[in-house]
């Protein structure tokens, strides 16, 4: 549904004119001797970044990023060569980790845009690289000839082809190498997390009851909408009072957006035994597109019933529906694309809030929650969370900063924003206002690449080391059109889940497992809607619907309740025979 809404509301923007080429000019040209990232732009411990291509009104602000170390775990790489052959880039581009001496699992490929000529060489990394290692991007003399601005007497190159030689690369095989470092960017969202002070309290706009006939969705009992005060981190709503060392500033107190939802299952039951679930909703998208949903088109109502818990929620700030004009502000002006990534640290922030204002009962101890006889129903010790794309997504930082949650079930979700981006299929809207602003294809990679340093602080691959230790069940659809399956796997990939089987394909790297696995575990589980697959290459995905396809399947539901259902939460179950789960197949609620 929201690919309609993104593609609705995007027909009613201004028709923005497309400048001539020479109106724009690149301000930084890739090339053997500037890659990016680079260690040359990394000076007295921190980053120094060139002056970046214009993206309309203006540039991203570098300085914000200028607090980082390191560039991102999850870093694309960039550079421009004469006479690259594309038809063997994973085995004659290599990213390797200087500091364990080890190949990382990695993506290289030429730019596919219609635009892109010549096209960029990007390597993208296909798991979390580590914080604090030096890593390598290794381009050898099978995929293009030496460029004769590659100087291998150069000091810092020398020293580079020292440490490469003393790993087996011979300086011969190399037609250019560069390095970089790679640091932690998760100040921002960490540094709030450690200063929510906001109370939690509610205050209900609305409050509609099916015992007094008021219009509800499928599977209500009751269903409230308001708002819950919280700690504010944005100045004029849209960007993180941000220190120079990279962490935040409250700015006072917001009202963050509230659903709540109470399913008949739960309206008798006794006093203190109701858990809650926290729901992460899609994007572009609201909690009531799905919780005040008269079909129940993605399964919440039905699961949430059937579970018997109580449901709440608020937004995900900056990607939400109620925030739409932001990223169509970012798709005509792209240096403000850190708007978005600072709007969802709020919402991380929020949704955070909102689960200690359960938890301490500030939030729960309002009427809205009492039962059919008016007893208290929530049980504040029993917290699990469910979110969908980007709920998925989000849900996984959320995951990692301990929010005491007994249960975290992420429905095709992924990772790797600014890989995300222009492989997804609800891309092409926003692609035509960045072409306007941006048309030079080398620039907009570049802006993709260092965007990266700002998504960071809201990217799971930024958490790897904390969600290792996280039970969570990641569930994948085959072929996504929406959350690309590569962002999903690297994220998978980078912790380690096992695959339940049987599956019918093992990504690259994981290994598999027959369950059913005990309460506790953590598993990447895969549904095959059995579609045609988007083509790899860094263009949105055909609009195929298997993004959505697998989320009413009986298999994939029954999965998530086993999954969150207190007393044995986070135990995966398999329930689609001895097949994979499919369109074919869909499973059993058995």
């Amino acid at each position: 549904m929201f690919v309609s809404v993104v593609w609705a509301l995007g027909c009613q923007q201004p028709e923005v004119p497309t400048p001539p080429p020479e109106a724009v000019p690149s301000l930084f040209d890739l090339g053997p001797t500037n890659p990016f990232p680079s260690s040359a732009l990394v000076s007295s411990g921190t980053l120094v970044l060139p002056e970046l291509p214009p993206s309309g009104p203006t540039t991203l602000p570098a300085e914000r990023v200028a607090w980082r170390t390191g560039f991102s775990p999850a870093q694309p790489a960039l550079v421009w060569l004469d006479g690259v052959d594309p038809t063997d880039l994973s085995r004659t581009v290599r990213l390797i980790d200087l500091t364990d001496g080890v190949d990382l699992p990695s993506l290289s490929e030429l730019d596919a845009h219609r635009q892109a000529d010549p096209p960029v060489l990007i390597t993208r990394p296909l798991i979390a690289m580590t914080v604090g290692h030096r890593v390598a991007v290794v381009v050898s003399t099978e995929a293009a000839p030496r460029p004769p601005d590659f100087d291998p007497d150069d000091p810092g190159t020398r020293a580079l082809l020292d440490d490469l030689a003393a790993l087996g690369v011979a300086e011969g095989d190399v037609a250019i190498a560069w390095d970089f470092p790679i640091g932690d960017g998760t100040a921002p969202l960490r540094s709030a997390m450690g200063q929510l002070e906001g109370t939690g309290i509610p205050t209900f706009d609305t409050v509609r009851n099916r015992d007094d006939q008021d219009p509800v969705a499928p599977h209500t009992w009751r269903a409230a909408e308001g708002t819950f005060v919280a700690t504010d981190f944005l100045i004029d709503d849209r960007r993180l009072d941000l220190a120079a060392d990279g962490t935040v500033t409250p700015t006072g107190e917001v009202d963050a957006a509230l659903y709540v939802h109470i399913p008949p299952s739960v309206a008798d039951a006794p006093a203190g035994t109701v858990p809650v679930m926290v729901f992460g909703h899609g994007i572009f998208q609201d909690p009531a597109n799905y919780l005040d949903d008269a079909d129940d088109m993605d399964g919440v109502l039905a699961l949430a019933d059937e579970l018997g818990v109580i449901v709440v929620a608020t937004t995900w700030r900056g990607l939400a529906l109620s925030d739409l004009a932001v990223p169509f502000e970012v798709g005509g002006d792209f240096g403000q694309m850190p708007n978005i990534a600072d709007m969802l640290v709020q919402g991380l922030a929020n949704t955070r809030s909102l689960i200690e204002a359960v938890r301490t009962g500030a939030l729960t101890d309002d009427p809205v929650f009492a039962g059919a006889d008016g007893q208290p129903l929530v049980d504040p010790s029993s917290i699990v969370y469910y979110g969908i794309s980007l709920g998925g997504i989000e849900g996984a930082v959320l995951a990692a900063q301990d929010p005491g949650l007994q249960g975290t079930a992420l429905h095709v979700g992924g990772s790797m924003w600014s890989t995300m981006l222009e492989r997804s299929s609800s891309w092409p809207t926003f692609e035509i206002l960045l072409e306007a602003s941006t048309p030079d294809a080398s620039d907009r990679q570049l802006l993709f690449a260092v965007s990266q340093l700002w998504w960071d602080a809201v990217d799971p691959m930024s958490y790897t080391e904390t969600l290792r230790e996280r039970p969570l069940l990641l569930q994948q659809s085959l072929g996504d059109d929406v959350v690309p399956n590569l962002t999903t796997e690297a994220l998978a990939r980078s912790l380690a889940l096992p695959v339940l089987e049987p599956a019918g394909t093992l990504p690259d790297g994981l290994v598999g497992v027959t369950g059913p696995l005990p309460p506790g575990s953590r598993a990447l589980t895969l549904f095959d809607p059995e579609l045609p697959l988007p083509i790899d290459h860094n263009r949105p995905a055909e609009t195929t619907g298997a993004h959505l396809a697998p989320r009413l399947w009986a298999g994939a539901r029954r999965q998530v309740i086993d999954y969150l259902t207190p007393g044995s939460a986070a135990q995966v179950v398999h329930h689609c025979g001895d097949a994979p789960c499919s369109a074919s197949n869909p499973g059993s609620a058995e």
